[in-house]
């Protein structure tokens, strides 16, 4: 188990993020990946695309029609990066929910930066357009998932992240501290990894049998980003529940491409214990959601 952050280092956390985020995340692959791309617009000013034009191969990066003018309620974008994460990399090869039965040519992005040459520059002329693409799904997934689908948000909770190991658990520990989370518990198998992982309270390394040692205490909230059924079950049978208060299970991410928890978990686990089980995702959020919180999470 790691020390407690002491609550004045907690600012330091903010003033870090670029330093940490740097180290952690796989932002030369993208960076990689434009150095082997041809130039976006070719001799003849066609415009590019990479796009799914047959499920089970690799995106295509091809040339596109021209996009026909804008609906007054539309805008036409000036593509600066946009982001190569599992969630789009899922999509590529139709294993994520939202591209089931999606006609081809698909195009599997989710998001990434872009200019408006009407209304201008809204990004603040610091941020790098790719480090802000690579990063914009694993900090919105958890900003997301605190502020509009935990119940009662995190301020002066517990929260256990499995898979802290991963971009995006790395980036929930970040967010869980500044949306005021007292205490932050980081779950992977690898402990040296987990060692490394900056903005923790605690570490636990998951090993079998799946269980939460006592010594943790109550916990809050569970963010899981790997889905791993058996693992998740084991920790909810185990993990102490705060005193009136339910124990809310979010499932983010499912890589562990094993039995789902619904599967293996006890039944009457949910009448004996006070439970709440979430899913997140992009059909979880309305527009309004998305106005409100966007502004804070750049």
């Amino acid at each position: 188990m790691g020390d407690q952050i002491p609550p004045q280092d907690r600012s330091k956390l903010r003033g870090r993020f670029k330093d940490t985020l740097k180290a952690t995340f796989a932002l030369k692959s993208i960076h990689d990946l434009y150095r082997k791309s041809p130039v976006l617009v070719d001799p003849d000013h066609a415009m590019k695309a990479a796009l799914v034009t047959s499920w089970g191969k690799p995106p295509q990066y091809i040339s596109i029609p021209d996009l026909p003018p804008p609906a007054p309620t539309q805008l036409q974008l000036i593509v600066l990066a946009t982001s190569v994460t599992r969630v789009v990399r899922s999509r590529a090869a139709s294993a994520h929910s939202t591209a089931f039965k999606t006609p081809s040519p698909y195009d599997p992005s989710v998001d990434g930066v872009a200019i408006d040459e009407i209304t201008g520059d809204m990004l603040d002329e610091r941020n790098d357009p790719v480090k802000v693409a690579a990063l914009a799904n694993p900090v919105s997934c958890s900003w997301m998932t605190l502020r509009c689908r935990v119940i009662g948000g995190c301020q002066g909770r517990t929260v256990l992240i499995i898979g802290a190991t991963t971009a995006s658990g790395r980036c929930a520990a970040i967010v869980a501290c500044s949306l005021g989370a007292t205490r932050i518990i980081g779950m992977s198998r690898n402990e040296e990894t987990l060692a490394a992982v900056e903005g923790l309270d605690d570490r636990v390394v998951l090993r079998e049998p799946f269980a939460l040692p006592p010594s943790v205490g109550p916990v809050h909230i569970i963010l899981d980003y790997i889905g791993n059924g058996p693992a998740a079950s084991g920790i909810l049978q185990t993990a102490q529940s705060a005193y009136g208060e339910n124990l809310q299970y979010v499932q983010v991410g499912n890589i562990a491409n094993r039995p789902h928890m619904f599967h293996v978990m006890p039944t009457y686990l949910i009448n004996h214990r006070p439970l709440c089980i979430l899913g997140t995702g992009i059909g979880c959020f309305t527009v309004e959601d998305w106005r409100k919180e966007l502004p804070e999470i750049m």
